[in-house]
């Protein structure tokens, strides 16, 4: 599988409000999320909430997404852990149950070196599928330099594709494609807020949670088409709600709250420890999404 290119939406995990996995809006949300266009689906990923999930939750999550996916986009899967051989196994299951790819971030605190090196090199050995090397250091305390990820791929030619999140996001990424070479290509993230900066200094797409992944997908067919200014007046217009849905802290709770009004999930809660919307945030994001009219170009779907 060659590196990455497109929109990959990082499927959010919907609770029931006694905080179990709620299977339901699961399928539901996997189905709409497809049907949107994306070019594949992220799942076990930070805004997935994945370090709040027991194993066997993981397991019948990553199930039910291929259950529902059906081959119809390639899934990745987070399978990342602070040990070697726990990232391992993550990975081989995912591997087994169909991923087209796993997303490995690097052990919590374990800076570039021989030591991470080694840990890459361990997992790619023991898979057959492509890697996604995740720079955001607020997951793990890990700063890559442009220069540490291009060692990482060259040391480790399964890392096919980086997710770079660590700002400024468009100026790290033509730094870093500039040292790959061509060995992988370069996603973004954050919630979309530096897409279109991002794909002008070279960056082949996003993988984010957004909750309106058709407004990315919109965003990325124009650039791919060559229609810059289409790109441009798209991504300029929704501007306001990617920063909205982007606010530290509280980005996955207002995110499920917008999935929750749009009818993909029936619970917009998120398993504890996590932060709860105030009154006042919720106006606000009403009044946000009062101001773009986007009920007349994306009516709730449930």
């Amino acid at each position: 599988m060659p590196g990455l290119r497109g929109v990959y939406n990082i499927l959010s995990t919907p609770f029931r409000p006694d905080g179990a996995i709620d299977e339901a809006s699961l399928r539901r949300l996997t189905e709409a999320t497809i049907g949107m266009g994306v070019d594949g689906i992220t799942i076990l990923g930070v805004a997935g909430e994945a370090q709040k999930l027991l194993q066997e939750e993981r397991r019948r999550l990553i199930e039910i997404v291929m259950e529902v996916t059906a081959g119809r986009v390639p899934i990745i899967v987070g399978t990342s852990h602070d040990g070697t051989e726990a990232t391992i196994a993550a990975s081989r299951e995912a591997q087994a149950a169909g991923a087209a790819g796993v997303m490995v971030a690097p052990p919590t605190f374990l800076q570039p070196g021989p030591a991470l090196t080694r840990h890459y090199e361990r997992v790619a050995a023991a898979i057959d599928i492509p890697i996604v090397l995740q720079d955001f250091p607020p997951v793990n305390g890990v700063t890559l330099s442009p220069r540490a990820m291009a060692d990482l791929v060259r040391a480790v030619p399964a890392i096919t594709t980086i997710k770079l999140e660590d700002p400024p996001t468009p100026q790290r990424t033509a730094q870093t494609l500039q040292l790959l070479e061509g060995r992988a290509t370069i996603v973004g993230g954050l919630g979309g807020m530096y897409m279109l900066d991002e794909l002008r200094r070279g960056a082949s797409g996003t993988m984010t949670g957004f909750a309106y992944p058709e407004i990315l997908v919109r965003i990325w067919r124009a650039w791919e088409s060559g229609d810059r200014a289409e790109a441009e007046a798209t991504y300029y217009r929704y501007l306001p709600l990617l920063v909205f849905e982007g606010q530290p802290k509280l980005g996955v709770a207002i995110r499920k709250e917008i999935l929750r009004r749009r009818g993909l999930i029936d619970c917009a809660v998120l398993r504890e420890p996590g932060p709860r919307l105030d009154d006042g945030i919720r106006e606000d994001l009403e009044a946000t999404l009062r101001a773009l009219a986007i009920d007349d170009v994306y009516p709730p779907l449930g």
